[in-house]
């Protein structure tokens, strides 16, 4: 990337590349490397069924091709898993039937006053009597 942002004119005209500051390995997604590590064009062809396993099972490749059947028979295993019996029925029963109840009405609950809200109350009274007064003496 360049940087023109904090030029001062003085130079030479040519643009400075800008250093990026590496991310943590934690922050990506996908570990970036060099090229060598990437997944062997073997092993995409054996995860695509194009080739055996042996042809993928070459050279260094064999770690890749573990990971990937574990993690075949690992989904394989999670979706023969399943909801046991009475789970859907308990949960469905823990469902309140009707809408709920206010327990006590508005008037009979508890009325707090703050400071912040008593002098918002007390200067608008102020405000009200001042324009009822100044009402009354116009007429």
């Amino acid at each position: 990337m360049f940087d023109e942002l904090h030029s001062d004119g003085t130079g030479d005209g040519r643009k400075r590349e800008r250093q990026v500051p590496e991310r943590p390995l934690a922050d990506r997604e996908v570990p970036l490397g060099p090229p060598s590590a990437t997944i062997a064009e073997a092993v995409h062809a054996w995860l695509d069924g194009e080739t055996p396993e042996r042809d993928a099972r070459r050279g260094d490749w064999s770690r890749d091709v573990e990971f990937w059947k574990r993690l075949d028979d690992d989904l394989a295993r999670r979706r023969r898993l399943r909801t046991p019996v009475g789970l859907q029925a308990r949960i469905m029963e823990a469902i309140p039937q009707h809408t709920p109840v206010l327990i006590t009405p508005w008037w009979r609950r508890e009325f707090v006053v703050t400071p912040s809200s008593a002098l918002i109350a007390a200067a608008t009274l102020m405000a009200g009597t001042a324009a009822v007064t100044s009402l009354v003496m116009r007429f």
